[in-house]
């Protein structure tokens, strides 16, 4: 079965950026996160379609 969130480090490797660049993404509201407690989480439905939004990008 597969995950239905995954943790900002597991998202970062997975799109094959930092940590750091996740969080800013984040800031600059181009991918959404899921907040449980203080944490944050990564839909993996979220981060195929920020990927699929960066392939339709002139």
């Amino acid at each position: 079965m597969e995950k239905l969130l995954v943790t900002r480090k597991a998202a970062a490797q997975m799109l094959s950026i930092s940590v750091d660049m996740l969080d800013d993404l984040k800031r600059q509201q181009k991918i959404r996160c899921v907040i449980i407690g203080s944490r944050s989480y990564y839909s993996m439905d979220e981060l195929r379609a920020f990927v699929h939004r960066l392939r339709r990008r002139p």
